[in-house]
């Protein structure tokens, strides 16, 4: 079975995790869950269209690197000053609170 069809099986992102390995942080998983299988997404996304074609051995290492990384980025957020999602545009998010005027 390869590593897409793998992946494809793949329910939760504790499913994804044990996958390939790696231990996650309870605490991050419950405020970022979401933001990190995004930002995993996007790393696969990427070195799927923008790089040279890899070894199921070697996606599987990259895979691993990127689930590792993208969990690091939320658990200590001030670590990079790079966006935490390439092509997000905070400018274009208005946050409107209710008022509901009772």
């Amino acid at each position: 079975m390869s590593l897409a069809d793998e992946l494809a099986q793949v329910e939760c992102a504790e499913d994804l995790f044990a996958r390939f390995g790696v231990d996650f942080d309870p605490r991050v998983m419950v405020v970022h869950r979401l933001r990190v299988l995004k930002r995993f997404g996007v790393e696969v996304r990427r070195m799927e269209t923008q790089g040279p074609p890899i070894s199921e051995a070697e996606r599987e290492r990259l895979y691993r690197q990127a689930l590792i990384e993208a969990q690091a980025q939320f658990a200590n957020p001030t670590r990079s000053a790079e966006p935490l999602l390439p092509g997000f545009d905070p400018s274009l998010v208005q946050i409107r609170r209710h008022y509901s005027g009772a």
